[in-house]
C-alpha cells in the first residue's frame, strides 16, 4: 500500500489536504489496476474534522477492494462555500490521477459523515451550478458516481430546530454572504436527475440532527427518479461512525451494534451500483 497526502489548493484556501490509500497491483491479484474509489469526508459541525469518521472508515473500505482517500477540509473561521471547492479540488485531484493511483475515474464515490454529509450532499447537488463553472470546476470531473450520507445534515433549519443556542452548522454557512448560500441551506430542494444514486443511513433517536435530514432528501431523491437505499436504525446516538470498537470515542458509548449493518449493507449496495467492480461485503 501506498500512503499519499495532499494540500489542496483551490481559490478560495490553501489548508485543506486529501490523504489517499493506495492498494498498489500485484501479480497475485490480476484484474485489480483500477479498483472503485471512495472519498470519505467526516463530520465535526464545520467546528473540526473527527478522527473517528476518517482514516479508520477509509481503511474499512480500504480493506474490501476500494482506494480510499479521506479529506480534511478547512472549518470555521473559514466559511461556506470554502469546504465546496475543496471538496471539489479533492475530487478532481483523484480522478486526474486515476492512472497514477490505480483506479476507475467512472466508479469514485463520496461517503460523508454529518457536516461532512452535508458537504458531501453539496457537492453531488450543487456540481453544475454557475459558481462552480466560474471557479474552474466541470460538473463530470467533481460528481461523484455514488454518493454515501451518514447521519448527514441537508436541512439546517431541520438541524436547526433541535438546537437552544447557536449552531456551528449555520454560522459556518452563513458566516460571510456568499455565493450559494441560499442553495446550501436546503440540500434536499436541490436534488435532481443528475445527482448521482445515494445510499442513506441514520438513527431515528439522534438528537443532533434529526432523522428528518435522511427521510427529505430521499423522498427528493424518489421525485426525482434518483435510485436510493435508505436505512433508519431504531436507536443510536449522533456521530456513532462504524458504531464498533474501532471508533468507539473517548467516552465509551459508541457502541451500537443494531447499527454496526451499515457498512455492510453500504457495500452490497456499491456491488449493485458498480456491478463490475471486484468489492466484497
Amino acid at each position: 500500500m501506498e500512503l499519499i497526502q495532499q494540500t489542496l489548493t483551490t481559490p478560495l484556501t490553501q489548508s485543506a489536504t486529501l490523504t489517499g490509500y493506495i492498494q498498489t497491483p500485484s501479480a497475485e491479484m490480476p484484474g485489480k489496476d483500477h479498483r472503485p474509489a471512495i472519498l470519505v469526508i467526516p463530520g465535526g459541525g464545520y467546528t473540526m474534522v473527527s478522527d473517528r469518521e476518517a482514516e479508520p472508515v477509509a481503511l474499512a473500505y480500504a480493506s474490501h477492494g476500494f482506494q480510499a482517500f479521506v479529506l480534511r477540509y478547512s472549518v470555521l473561521p473559514v466559511a461556506w462555500p470554502a469546504q465546496l471547492l475543496e471538496a471539489a479540488e479533492a475530487m478532481h485531484q483523484i480522478r486526474a490521477h486515476a492512472d497514477a493511483w490505480y483506479l476507475n475515474p467512472n466508479q469514485v464515490a463520496t461517503l460523508g459523515f454529518s457536516a461532512g454529509g452535508h458537504l458531501a450532499a453539496g457537492l453531488a447537488t450543487l456540481a453544475d451550478q454557475p459558481f462552480m463553472v466560474k471557479q474552474g470546476y466541470q460538473a463530470a470531473d467533481i460528481r461523484a458516481n455514488a454518493l454515501l450520507l451518514g447521519y448527514a445534515v441537508v436541512s439546517l433549519s431541520a438541524t436547526a430546530a433541535v438546537h437552544d443556542g447557536p449552531d456551528p452548522m449555520q454560522q459556518a454557512v452563513h458566516a460571510q454572504d456568499g455565493p450559494l448560500l441560499k442553495e446550501a441551506t436546503e440540500l434536499q430542494q436541490q436534488v435532481t436527475a443528475n445527482t448521482p444514486p445515494t445510499f442513506l443511513w441514520a438513527t431515528a433517536t439522534d438528537a443532533v440532527v434529526p432523522v428528518q435530514n435522511s427521510l427529505q432528501f430521499a423522498s427528493a431523491l424518489d421525485q426525482a427518479n434518483v435510485p436510493f437505499a435508505l436505512h433508519i436504525f431504531p436507536q443510536g446516538h449522533h456521530g456513532l461512525s462504524l458504531a464498533n470498537a474501532v471508533t468507539n470515542g473517548r467516552h465509551g458509548n459508541d457502541l451500537e451494534p443494531t447499527v454496526t449493518p451499515w457498512l455492510k449493507l453500504s457495500l452490497q449496495w456499491l456491488q449493485v451500483t458498480f456491478p463490475d467492480a471486484a468489492i466484497t461485503a
